[in-house]
């Protein structure tokens, strides 16, 4: 399950970074109900 998360959060950066909308990875990273979380873990400088 591990390895699966690492995949889908390598996936859900790349995407993300092409995109520019971290939306769909709400559900990529199974993270829909925690949007505080994702920003947090999206965009790290912003908050450090």
């Amino acid at each position: 399950r591990a390895q699966e998360e690492q995949k889908a959060a390598a996936s859900a950066s790349a995407a993300a970074a092409s995109h520019g909308s971290p939306i769909f990875t709400y559900s990529e990273l199974g993270m829909d109900d925690s949007p505080g979380d994702f920003q947090t873990f999206m965009d790290p400088p912003a908050s450090g």
